[in-house]
């Protein structure tokens, strides 16, 4: 049986999957999540409000995770890539007017760590937290690019057998084997109608000096606005992935120089 440290540390990441605007959840969702009664669940939220790491909102009575805590995952994580990241999304943001992002790998997740976002995109795209499948997503498949076929099937088969309701999404192993040699050899990867009706990303992936992949940027939008871009959004992805792993590579000092100038 698992114990209390593990339920709650089990319920703070379903905070990650799926949600409302601002990143809300019911109980119901939440307790399908982690696979508990509702009632143990709201207990166990009741307490994680009290202990400061939740907060409930008044009208819809549904969670989210405290501004206390998200504050704090602000300062762990590969604290480097976020910071030598950053302006180069803020740059992009200015270039494009769209969501602007940045994921990592999580187990078998794409996880979003940074976003920068412009005042005509508030909505598109996923938040800091939220982790996505890997099959259906510009950053998740831009993350699978140096996996054999095996990884990449240890790591979509249990999203693969879930079926999407987005009908772009790859439904098939072979389906998915077929995007990924065609996206690999362009060098970005385009998800449009997959995860979420309405929404278009594209993907590069971000390497180190070993030219391993550590990380996706990608811009998400409006498929009205991007889907005609895509090209375009492309190259201009590929040149950040390339401006971040210039300056992941820089002495410290001269990483806060460029940071600075942005």
């Amino acid at each position: 049986m698992d114990s209390g440290p593990e339920r709650v540390a089990a319920l703070l990441l379903a905070f990650g999957q799926g949600g409302g605007p601002g990143g809300e959840h019911s109980v119901s969702e939440l307790a399908r999540s982690v696979g508990r009664e509702r009632s143990q669940v709201s207990r166990m939220l009741q307490a994680m409000q009290r202990g400061g790491l939740v907060e409930q909102h008044p009208e819809s009575r549904a969670y989210r995770l405290s501004w206390s805590l998200l504050i704090l995952a602000a300062g762990a994580g590969d604290t480097p890539l976020l910071h030598v990241a950053r302006p180069v999304l803020q740059t992009l943001v200015a270039r494009k007017g769209e969501v602007a992002l940045l994921s990592v790998q999580q187990g078998n997740r794409s996880l979003t760590v940074l976003r920068e976002e412009s005042h005509q995109s508030l909505r598109a795209g996923g938040w800091v937290g939220r982790s996505s499948p890997m099959h259906c997503t510009a950053s998740g498949r831009a993350l699978l690019f140096d996996s054999d076929d095996a990884l990449v099937e240890e790591l979509t088969a249990g999203d693969l057998a879930t079926p999407m309701s987005a009908l772009a999404a790859p439904a098939t192993l072979s389906e998915l084997f077929e995007r990924l040699h065609t996206e690999r050899a362009q060098g970005y990867a385009v998800a449009s109608e997959e995860a979420e009706v309405g929404l278009t990303s594209v993907g590069v992936p971000v390497r180190d000096r070993n030219d391993s992949i550590i990380a996706v940027v990608n811009v998400s939008g409006p498929t009205s606005r991007l889907v005609h871009r895509v090209e375009e959004v492309a190259q201009i992805l590929k040149s950040a992935s390339a401006a971040i792993r210039r300056n992941l590579e820089l002495p410290a000092p001269t990483q806060a120089a460029a940071r600075r100038r942005g």
